[in-house]
């Protein structure tokens, strides 16, 4: 009742809402009390499906996040290759590129700038090597 009060005097919850939470606390306070004298567990052991539950979930949407990042970057690499050229000043990641003029390569350990070619000054560059290289 506290709890749902103060909910209600904060305006996180509508009045009505603090009502509804209210109650579902109440019923499962209400479940845990009876599972305990029936079952004479400890509240974790009431709880450990619910947490089990909880980790399976947060499990799933980890791996779901990573998949989603995972063809973000396969996107991103593919529009990059696509484009075919790189020029100086531009933003590269890890790699190599190799002078369109002279064919001096550049390798990148970090993501940074296109400098102009070292060797003859060019500033047009096409991708050797992606981010996989040792």
């Amino acid at each position: 009742d506290s709890a749902r009060q103060k909910a209600s005097e904060l305006g996180e919850l509508s009045r009505e809402e603090a009502e509804k939470v209210s109650g579902y606390i109440k019923r499962d306070l209400e479940d845990a009390a009876d599972y305990l004298n029936r079952e004479g567990g400890e509240l974790k052991d009431w709880l450990k499906f619910d947490l089990e539950v909880v980790e399976q979930r947060l499990a799933q949407l980890f791996s779901e996040s990573v998949d989603h990042t995972r063809e973000a970057i396969a996107r991103l690499e593919l529009e990059a290759n696509a484009h075919g050229e790189w020029h100086s000043g531009e933003i590269v990641g890890i790699g190599t590129l190799e002078c369109k003029g002279c064919g001096e390569k550049l390798h990148f350990h970090k993501t940074g700038r296109v400098p102009p070619c070292p060797k003859c000054h060019g500033s047009k560059f096409r991708r050797v090597s992606g981010g996989d290289e040792g």
